[in-house]
């Protein structure tokens, strides 16, 4: 039996090794072309966030006026913060002011003396909560504080890029009906343009990647993790 060979049928219609082989190469290509559209875009996005976080900041670092409210809260952590929640009290914004987040063993006495305030504000008018350790717990321990006298309507004092991610905690907080920012500016990392600093940049972007994970963790319905409940806010005294 003789077996007909033609050449151009051959070419036209290739093995399926030689199309796998062909197309192997290309459709890696393609992959990494869609990887690299994915991480642009990505990158896209992150960074028109950043930009936005960064404008909302520098928004926030120009309090107008606060209203009065029935009570103030300082988160701790930054320089100046306490100075500008005490002069609200002092300004009648408020009945009372909480400090959370105090490290233990610093006494009332020792942050009247820090800001240079009148004893008798804190014997007054002054909480201290020794407990919370984050954000997190700022914002529940504020709760506790704010149902145990009654109220509703808060300042929130802390820095203002410390302030979106903040106001997120807070809005979670049930018993809270209102939180009023007043962000604290830290001129040293703010450039004249309004820009920040080398080290005001790199706290940006530190808070903003905490901030893309409050938001996450939102999204998904976390639950923030429970904090002990102290006895009759046992922490919320005023140690001596």
């Amino acid at each position: 039996m003789t077996i007909a060979f033609d050449p151009l049928e051959a070419m036209a219609e290739p093995s399926p090794q030689r199309v796998k082989r062909r197309s192997a190469p290309w459709s890696g290509r393609k992959r990494s072309l869609a990887g690299a559209l994915i991480l642009a875009a990505m990158a896209g996005y992150f960074a028109g966030g950043f930009l936005r976080f960064a404008e909302e900041v520098e928004r926030l670092s120009k309090p107008a006026g606060a209203a009065a409210a029935d009570g103030i809260v300082v988160l701790t952590g930054g320089a100046m913060r306490i100075d500008y929640a005490i002069d609200l009290l002092k300004d009648g914004r408020g009945r009372r002011l909480l400090i959370s987040g105090v490290h233990p063993g610093t006494t009332a006495t020792t942050l009247a003396r820090l800001t240079d305030t009148d004893k008798a504000w804190f014997d007054c008018c002054v909480d201290i909560d020794y407990v919370a350790a984050d954000t997190i717990g700022n914002a529940e321990m504020t709760g506790r504080w704010a149902s145990s006298l009654g109220f509703r309507d808060l300042i929130l004092v802390t820095s203002d890029y410390h302030m979106p991610r903040s106001l997120i905690e807070f809005d979670r907080v049930d018993t809270i009906r209102s939180v009023t920012p007043y962000a604290v500016r830290r001129d040293d990392l703010w450039q004249r343009d309004a820009m920040p600093s080398l080290s005001g940049l790199k706290i940006m972007l530190t808070e903003y990647a905490k901030l893309i994970a409050t938001r996450l963790r939102g999204a998904v319905g976390l639950s923030n993790p429970p904090m002990p409940a102290p006895p009759q806010l046992a922490s919320l005294d005023q140690a001596e």
